[in-house]
C-alpha cells in the first residue's frame, strides 16, 4: 500500500509541474520575446507547481520591482545629464513611471483582496504610461534613449500581467 501511495506521488508530481509549464508557455508564447518571459517566472516560481493565481502574482511584483527600479534610473540619469531635450523626455518617463509604479502597488493590493475585476482597472492604464515615455525618447530632437531595455522589459511585465491576469479570470468565471 505504502509504495502504491508513493507510485502516485512520484507520478503525480511531474504533470502537475507540466500543468505549470504549459500555463508559462501559454502566456510567453503571445509576448514579443518569449524567453525574457519564461525566464522571467522560472527565477520567480516559488513551486514547481504554481497555478495561474502564483503566475499572475509573479507578474504584478515583477512589474512593480521593475518600475520601481526604472524610476530610480531615470531620477539618476536626469540628475546626470544637461541635454534639454533628454531632460525633458525623461521627465515625462519620470511622470509615466511613477504612473506604473501606482498603478501596480494598486492592483497587488486589490489582487491580495482577491478583487481581479480592480487588478484590471489598474493594469489597464499601464501600456500607455510606458508607451509616453518610449514615445517621448524617440521624438526629435532626441537622439539617445537610456532607457530601450528597461521600456522593453517593462512592456514585456505589463503584457504578461494583462494576459495572465485574463487567464487567472476566465478561470473564475468558468
Amino acid at each position: 500500500m505504502l509504495l502504491v501511495l508513493f507510485f502516485l506521488v512520484i507520478n503525480i508530481t511531474p504533470s502537475l509541474a507540466q500543468d505549470t509549464q504549459q500555463l508559462i508557455d501559454h502566456i510567453c508564447r503571445q509576448m514579443e520575446e518569449f524567453g525574457f518571459c519564461s525566464q522571467t517566472f522560472k527565477e520567480n516560481l516559488k513551486s514547481p507547481n504554481a497555478d495561474i493565481v502564483a503566475l499572475t502574482q509573479i507578474t504584478i511584483e515583477r512589474a512593480t520591482d521593475n518600475a520601481t527600479k526604472t524610476h530610480d534610473f531615470i531620477r539618476q540619469v536626469l540628475d546626470n545629464t544637461n541635454d534639454p531635450a533628454l531632460k525633458n523626455a525623461l521627465r515625462e518617463c519620470e511622470n509615466a513611471y511613477r504612473v506604473l509604479m501606482e498603478s501596480f502597488d494598486s492592483a497587488a493590493l486589490s489582487f491580495f483582496q482577491k478583487d481581479y475585476d480592480s487588478v484590471q482597472r489598474y493594469e489597464t492604464v499601464t501600456p500607455r504610461a510606458e508607451a509616453s515615455c518610449e514615445d517621448s525618447l524617440s521624438t526629435p530632437p532626441n537622439t539617445q534613449n537610456p532607457l530601450t531595455n528597461k521600456n522593453r522589459q517593462m512592456r514585456i511585465l505589463i503584457a504578461m500581467a494583462l494576459v495572465s491576469l485574463h487567464d487567472l479570470m476566465a478561470t473564475q468565471h468558468n
